[in-house]
């Protein structure tokens, strides 16, 4: 592996993975850049004792790092990650989501292309072991042709956490293409996240381009939501989000993020094969780094080989538009085609427009 230094901007709680993920893997943290001094003072605290800088775009041209890890609120991902690019690293891993509309998705796309940078956005689930074991149980034909998923994410807002349930969704049926959308939302909470207005809870039926199809349901924020989204949702078991993959023979149950192994089992569970009225819980082994860890690793593979990343740029888009055409189908009331034309934030504008509370 060629010599890498690194630098991350934004050093809140989701810095510390990417810390400990450079960490892993002996990759040097030569700058972090937050405007916050607490966030910096947890860089030097933490971090290897980086040179530490208000203003990333200054950090960027004194250290000259080879990665970069955007960990700012989605609504700071642009314009860093446009910067870093132009500074001339090689690689950007970005967190979810990828960006506040699909004209800033666009943009981020065109920067890294252009200056011939490897950009992920960090769907980390993709290397999870449940999730990994999972693909390959739909991959391994025991359920026969997948015709359709179901995914529940107990998550309030479908962009800001959401967008993993989108990630993964299409990811256990191969990352098929979304063609059409039809959905509707709730947002009439006032539920804020990250500084920005959110919705809080609804539902979308997407149709892929080779015939499959999912339904998505969404929603905690709001009151009453675990008892009337889904009453089969276990609180107790179930974390995060869950899928039912169904094929022509029987069906995969994933339960989600499950992280302790109970008593007498070899891991956590969660994963079930169901033929017919036989029911088999599956097992899997665990990786031995952590998920963003195996996220660079594939990072520094795609910059010194060309080989394509699970979690490119272009995969973190085509979760987004989905995002996004959820939100441009509640604002039209109507079924939406892809590619979405619309390059606004539907949400954000039905809140400006008074169809949803503005916030506080």
């Amino acid at each position: 592996m060629q010599e890498y230094t690194a630098a991350i901007i934004g050093c809140g709680r989701m810095s510390r993975g990417h810390a400990g993920a450079y960490k892993a893997l002996d990759i040097p943290i030569v700058g972090a850049a937050d405007i916050a001094e607490e966030g910096l003072q947890r860089a030097r605290e933490h971090y290897g004792s980086p040179k530490t800088y208000t203003d990333y775009r200054e950090m960027l041209a004194e250290v000259r790092p080879n990665l970069v890890s955007v960990v700012t609120a989605e609504m700071a991902h642009c314009a860093p990650v446009v910067a870093a690019a132009e500074a001339g690293v090689k690689g950007i891993v970005c967190e979810k989501p990828m960006a506040m509309s699909l004209a800033e998705g666009k943009e981020m796309l065109r920067a890294c292309r252009e200056n011939d940078v490897v950009l992920t956005i960090s769907h980390q689930r993709q290397y999870g072991a449940q999730y990994v074991a999972a693909r390959e149980l739909v991959e391994s034909g025991e359920i026969g042709d997948v015709r359709f998923i179901e995914a529940y994410a107990m998550a309030p807002s479908i962009h800001t956490d959401g967008t993993h349930t989108i990630h993964m969704l299409r990811s256990l049926l191969g990352d098929p293409t979304v063609v059409r959308v039809m959905a509707q939302i709730d947002g009439n909470s006032d539920y804020e996240y990250f500084g920005h207005r959110c919705d809080h809870a609804g539902n979308a039926f997407l149709s892929f381009d080779d015939g499959r199809y999912a339904h998505l349901t969404w929603g905690l924020a709001s009151p009453g939501a675990k008892d009337r989204l889904h009453p089969a949702w276990d609180f107790d078991t179930q974390a995060y989000h869950a899928f039912v993959v169904h094929g022509e023979h029987g069906r995969v149950e994933l339960d989600g993020d499950l992280y302790e192994t109970p008593e007498g089992r070899s891991c956590p569970g969660g994963l079930r094969l169901c033929v017919g009225k036989d029911i088999q819980d599956i097992d899997y082994p665990w990786p031995g780094e952590g998920a963003i860890a195996l996220e660079l690793r594939d990072l520094v593979r795609s910059i010194e080989t060309g080989a394509d990343h699970p979690l490119s740029g272009e995969n973190g888009y085509a979760a987004l538009e989905v995002v996004m055409g959820i939100y441009e189908s509640s604002r039209r009331r109507g079924a939406v085609e892809f590619p979405v034309e619309a390059t606004d934030n539907a949400f954000l504008d039905m809140c400006s427009s008074g169809v949803f509370p503005t916030g506080s």
